[in-house]
């Protein structure tokens, strides 16, 4: 009941942002307005997305990619690539990048579509996975505890516990309860690039990559050296493997704190991304705080697109305001639970 109060509360919400953007977009000046766009894992169907192989997470179709694409080209908006951010962008004019996390092989699907419209984007990857070709924490979450017959909350829980730890604390953790080889991708929609198709991915003129840190390391829950490692061997992981430098850093699951950002530009890293939606404004300079924290929509696959797109052009958002006064701030350090006890043997922490 509860979650069904909530849904409806989000609901209301998002009708009210749309009439206040449908309301305020046209006496809107949008002159220097740079937003940029968050997917993870992108699938060619609705019943792709509920395969089970995966946390479905946003439930993003190709098909909404292209929505998303033909609203902001018609509106005159220009998609960008990090070279055009590092050149800096017009000032005059409406910005979009289009960025997508993690390294997953499925995002060869939204070749295609950009492709079609000559469009770039910023594919941000967690090094190690793709080395060791080694899944996702979360999807052998999703996947093992749907096979258990548990809940979607009982899996969100124990995803928010292991948010808490460092990759390889929660690795161990699942390799006990799951098995030595748990870690091992089922299909092409959970794995990530390996390293010959990641170098061929990264030399078509409209992919671009970022860093995600070598092992999706959410960077609050480390040391400062650590979180140098982290950032660092990325950075160089990438370069090995591709030639490519990435001039841009995506914080996983979007934390981040003063030391996170100085080993970033220590790294060479001119622009960071968060997950907190929000609009950006030209001009910014490279390094500068402002560059190094850009807000990101997340694309939603259970909201119309259109609604999506119209509401991050809006200034005024209740969604965006509430969040913000919210007690989850992607910012702020997460709090680690004392001693070394298993997630998954309790997930709703009961």
């Amino acid at each position: 009941m509860e979650e069904e109060i909530r849904s409806q509360l989000k609901k209301t919400i998002y009708t009210l942002d749309d009439w206040l953007a449908r309301v305020c977009l046209p006496i809107t000046d949008q002159r220097g307005l740079f937003l940029s766009f968050l997917i993870h894992g992108i699938f060619k169907s609705e019943e792709e997305a509920r395969s089970g192989l995966l946390d479905p997470q946003q439930s993003i179709t190709v098909d909404m990619l292209r929505r998303l694409i033909e609203y902001f080209t018609r509106i005159g908006y220009k998609f960008i690539s990090t070279e055009d951010l590092v050149e800096g962008p017009s000032q005059s004019g409406k910005h979009v990048l289009l960025t997508f996390d993690d390294g997953y092989y499925n995002n060869l699907s939204a070749l295609p579509v950009l492709e079609d419209f000559g469009v770039p984007a910023v594919f941000f990857i967690s090094s190690a996975h793709v080395e060791l070709s080694k899944a996702f924490w979360w999807d052998v979450v999703h996947r093992e505890f749907k096979k258990r017959g548990r809940t979607d909350e009982e899996i969100r829980l124990a995803g928010a516990r292991y948010k808490q730890f460092r990759t390889s604390e929660v690795e161990s953790d699942i390799r006990q309860e799951f098995g030595e080889s748990a870690l091992q991708p089922v299909s092409d929609l959970d794995r990530p690039f390996t390293a010959s198709e990641l170098r061929k991915f990264a030399n078509h003129r409209l992919v671009f990559l970022g860093n995600h840190t070598k092992d999706h390391a959410i960077l609050t829950n480390y040391s400062g050296t650590e979180i140098s490692e982290q950032i660092r061997d990325g950075q160089d992981d990438i370069r090995r493997l591709t030639g490519k430098t990435p001039q841009i850093i995506a914080y996983p699951n979007g934390n981040y704190s003063s030391e996170v950002l100085e080993a970033a530009k220590e790294a060479g890293l001119q622009f960071g991304l968060l997950a907190q939606a929000g609009r950006n404004r030209l001009p910014m300079e490279s390094g500068a705080v402002e560059a190094m924290t850009l807000k990101r929509f997340t694309l939603w696959g259970d909201r119309a697109v259109e609604e999506q797109c119209r509401a991050s052009q809006s200034g005024i958002s209740l969604y965006r305001l509430l969040k913000k006064n919210g007690k989850e701030m992607s910012h702020q350090p997460s709090m680690r639970l004392s001693g070394k006890e298993k997630v998954l043997a309790d997930p709703a922490g009961s």
